[in-house]
């Protein structure tokens, strides 16, 4: 795609074109596996896709990336271009909340006696954070579930089918390809595209590239509040604060927004200034 290279910042670059400013991270060119092709052109799909939303019409592909990987674009991508303008574009991933904390870096005072104990609990059990998210609008659905299993995917798909439905329009998810999130892996996903097939349309991103999906820049801020060097006693308490995140996400579309760096993010400082002047 093509970069601005004067811009700075913490690695995130925006797009050149004329047309569209989004902050995504570098397409990573190296091949991970035997199969580098498939690896960019998902990767290029999914890019591809996140900067067309920001078009009220079709952009056409061949201005949004450069002409060296034209030939590792998906055939799919003109279509999803031309779906766009009249789609929501969800983003959907999950995330594991375990009873034993994820330790992180802390301040502490300095010597053996000041440093911070986090205590093991002895009991590792743990639940899945099953979340989607509105590219543009910051619309949140968030489940907990004990395990990534293709029921909670399935309903979680098609109650934002059903959101675009009322909107009149239709849906684009991307998510990664875990076997329970594809038809190969699972029936009960099978079934449901050719229910909905002219409905939803599932955009996956490629193995081992979590960088390749912004929500998951959103469990970074979950981690933080639900696991980072708790010292909750029991795992109900945990729970139940996963729940209470996940019931805030809903109320404060603008914050998520900014969390996954949307670029249908309200600027936070001329939201405060809107405020003080009211």
């Amino acid at each position: 795609m093509h970069r601005d290279k004067s811009h700075g910042g913490d690695g995130a670059h925006v797009l050149a074109c004329q047309w569209v400013r989004l902050q995504t991270p570098d397409v990573d060119l190296t091949a991970q596996s035997g199969r580098t092709s498939g690896l960019r052109g998902k990767r290029l799909r999914v890019e591809v896709v996140l900067a067309g939303a920001t078009a009220p019409e079709p952009l056409p592909v061949r201005d949004l990336v450069e002409a060296d990987l034209w030939s590792q674009l998906p055939a799919d991508v003109s279509g999803l271009l031309v779906l766009l303008p009249r789609a929501d574009l969800y983003l959907q991933d999950e995330v594991q909340f375990a009873f034993h904390p994820t330790l992180t870096r802390v301040w502490c005072l300095k010597g053996r006696r000041g440093q911070r104990l986090v205590e093991a609990p002895g009991d590792n059990r743990k639940v899945y954070g099953f979340g989607l998210v509105d590219w543009r609008d910051g619309w949140f659905d968030g489940r907990i579930a004990p395990g990534r299993t293709a029921d909670v995917f399935c309903e979680q798909v098609r109650a934002a089918v059903a959101r675009s439905k009322e909107r009149g329009r239709v849906a684009i998810i991307i998510t990664d390809n875990l076997k329970t999130h594809t038809a190969q892996g699972s029936l009960l996903v099978r079934n449901m595209l050719a229910e909905l097939s002219d409905q939803v349309s599932l955009v996956y991103t490629p193995a081992y590239d979590p960088d390749a999906n912004r929500i998951e820049w959103l469990w970074r801020i979950s981690r933080r509040i639900v696991t980072h060097n708790h010292h909750r006693s029991d795992f109900e308490t945990l729970l139940a604060d996963a729940r209470t995140h996940f019931e805030t996400l809903t109320l404060t579309p603008d914050d998520l927004l900014r969390h996954i760096g949307s670029p249908f993010a309200p600027d936070k400082r001329s939201t405060q200034s809107q405020e003080l002047a009211a």
